[in-house]
């Protein structure tokens, strides 16, 4: 059995799932025997780690610190093996804009999108451009941080009177944000798994419909809040595509291990919203839910990341 630290909390606005998340995971790590040390972010993590020098990380941490790099780079730094993708791969899928125009090149299916940075609109006017580029896009759009997930700072505007307000909310939680257009459609979540010694799959699509239309923090967190079907109910071609376009976004942004990409699925086209590469683990997230109705126990699914982790090439110690 190997001796783990699973990193959770943080210091994100997703840090009360992450503690969630890495509750779970450090239950299941500790069933399958292993020697379980979870560890809350803070100043003293790195000390903490090299004290403790593991054998791997289970990165059970959301949001800003552990989806955009940071962690990754820190552990490579440490000579520690981790679970899931590498630093450029977590940067790529962190910030949206990168990801999307990383997709375009590679002709996966995404919205079409407008980029404004916070700076450029202090230094160079830039929010002269904001009425021409959301007419581009059409109403109603979509506005949100770059940089976020859960949904934070994320509005629909449906009209040109309530876009500046939208704007403001999005730069309240990034200095950079998207116009992108709306696109209608089922909402699929494509959870992935990459075992070691083999490629990424998905193990199912799901389909989510929550209950008062939006899939924002509180219906992903929340009981109840949102109903799920697994495997999603569309129709097979629509599913063989949207799995295809899922992993061709995965392997897009260089992601490993295992992560979730999300759509929209519009007739038979499925435009990529996002890629997350620290999926939750809650009771109420896509992935764990996915590999439950593929028949694979919670423990499993935890043992078969850890396993990837373990086998793949480790950075060298300090």
């Amino acid at each position: 059995m190997a001796r783990l630290v699973v990193l959770r909390g943080g210091h994100s606005m997703e840090r009360d799932v992450s503690l969630v998340t890495g509750r779970r995971v450090t239950h299941a790590l500790e069933r399958l025997g292993h020697e379980v040390h979870p560890l809350d972010v803070e100043e003293s993590t790195t000390e903490r780690l090299m004290e403790l020098d593991p054998e791997a990380a289970f990165v059970c941490l959301h949001g800003l610190g552990g989806e955009d790099g940071t962690v990754q780079a820190l552990l490579e730094t440490l000579g520690i093996p981790y679970t899931g993708s590498g630093p450029l791969s977590s940067i790529r899928s962190m910030d949206k804009d990168y990801a999307k125009r990383a997709m375009l090149a590679a002709d996966v299916p995404t919205p079409p999108f407008r980029t404004f940075l916070r700076r450029a609109m202090h230094e160079m006017g830039a929010a002269a451009a904001l009425r021409p580029a959301a007419d581009s896009l059409g109403y109603p759009l979509i506005v949100k941080p770059a940089r976020q997930g859960s949904g934070f700072g994320l509005t629909k505007v449906e009209d040109p009177e309530g876009l500046l307000e939208a704007v403001y909310e999005a730069f309240g939680y990034d200095g950079k944000i998207l116009l992108e257009k709306y696109v209608t459609g089922a909402e699929i979540t494509a959870p992935i798994l990459e075992p070691a010694t083999e490629g990424p799959h998905v193990l199912n699509l799901v389909e989510v419909r929550p209950r008062d239309g939006s899939y924002d923090f509180e219906a992903k967190y929340t009981p109840g809040a949102t109903d799920f079907a697994i495997p999603a109910e569309i129709p097979a071609s629509a599913a063989d595509r949207a799995e295809e376009t899922a992993l061709a976004a995965f392997r897009t942004l260089g992601c490993s291990g295992f992560g979730r990409v999300d759509m929209i699925l519009d007739g038979d086209v499925p435009w990529v919203l996002d890629a997350n590469t620290v999926p939750g683990f809650t009771e109420t997230s896509t992935l764990p839910l996915a590999a439950e109705a593929a028949g694979m126990r919670f423990e499993e699914l935890v043992e078969t990341i850890l396993e990837a982790a373990l086998q793949a090439e480790a950075p060298a110690k300090l």
